[in-house]
């Protein structure tokens, strides 16, 4: 799918959206190869242009894992107050409410992958964007970009989890049948925490599976062949930006720290005031720092397209096939009609 296609199939989300997302248009962004820096400069450059449209974006998964944690200190106050039996119906309480907010934790994830992609693709080309248009475009195809997301994690996690699980298998092999395995025990927990070097070599080589099923309307097996494709020789770039992410994520957990040693030692109220504390550094860090990862995948989408395809060339003349075409269907001066015999 070309570019042209997907911005003129996209453009019915930009009309008319008015509200909590207001239209933006900005300059259309220099189309060429771009350096590890300069991608990484205009990821920032375009999040402070249009700071309110992104992080409005992330504001919603962020709102509902906060208000999963309000719940959660709400049910663990109340059990404090009725000790013994209430202890286990909170616990109770928790887990099932644990697994409701991670599955839709995970599909809102997807979706605002999705929409966050979709936004950064039209403000870098120079169209309107807004978080309703986002929104609209991400909710007709969630389940794929849920399961384009699931299947990145996967790529990153299959084998530490299989080397985890042998591992765990092996104690137990052991009390049953007998023998002496702890070698093999030993050999195994090292191979799992080696093997998080290929899970992030793995992750990297799909970690441009959403803009590809984004821009280019492809589903979750082709939108990571199309990412593997993409990045057969570039990886480290996004590795820069990942190491970039875990930064950030660790000065806000270093913030974090003080207040949890706070509230594992505090009882009663103070602990419950620290972990409200924690929920709105977590809410506020998920709502700013969110975004950049996302916005910096997108523009090294563009950037690898540029560089292999002449996606700025294409993108030019899908912009121009238009014009040409209403200038050829213009009427031409009309027939002089034949001079009448004398």
């Amino acid at each position: 799918m070309s570019s042209s296609e997907f911005m003129g199939g996209a453009g019915q989300f930009a009309e008319g959206a008015t509200g909590a997302g207001q239209e933006q248009r900005g300059p259309r962004y220099d189309l060429r190869p771009l350096s590890t820096g300069e991608v990484l400069d205009r990821t920032f450059q375009l999040y402070r242009s249009r700071f309110v449209l992104f992080a409005g974006i992330a504001l919603l998964p962020a709102a509902v894992s906060t208000a999963v944690g309000v719940v959660r200190l709400v049910i663990t106050a109340l059990a404090g107050l009725h000790p013994g039996s209430g202890f286990a119906r909170a616990e109770t309480s928790v887990a099932v409410l644990s697994m409701v907010a991670g599955l839709i934790s995970i599909a809102l994830y997807g979706i605002v992958l999705a929409a966050t992609t979709w936004t950064v693709s039209r403000v870098y080309l120079g169209e309107a964007a807004s978080i309703k248009t986002a929104y609209q475009f991400a909710f007709q195809h969630w389940f794929r970009y849920t399961l384009v997301m699931l299947r990145q994690m996967w790529a990153a996690m299959w084998l530490p989890f299989v080397l985890i699980m042998a591992a765990v298998l092996v104690p137990l092999w052991t009390k049953r049948h007998g023998g002496g395995l702890i070698w093999l025990e030993v050999v195994l927990v090292g191979l799992a925490l080696l093997s998080v070097i290929y899970g992030v070599w793995a992750y990297l080589r799909v970690s441009l599976a959403v803009p590809a099923a984004v821009v280019e309307s492809l589903k979750t097996g082709a939108a990571v062949r199309r990412s593997k494709q993409l990045l057969a020789s570039r990886k480290v770039r996004v590795f820069l930006l990942l190491l970039l992410l875990w930064a950030l994520y660790l000065v806000v957990g270093t913030l974090e720290s003080p207040l949890l040693i706070l509230a594992v030692r505090s009882r009663g109220t103070e602990a419950i005031v620290m972990r409200a504390i924690q929920l709105g550094i977590n809410f506020a860090a998920t709502t700013l720092i969110g975004p950049v990862g996302v916005i910096g995948l997108c523009l090294f989408y563009f950037d690898e397209r540029v560089r292999r395809e002449g996606f700025d060339i294409e993108w030019m003349m899908g912009k121009l096939a238009p014009a040409e075409a209403a200038v050829t269907e213009l009427p031409g001066p009309a027939p002089e009609a034949p001079a009448e015999p004398a």
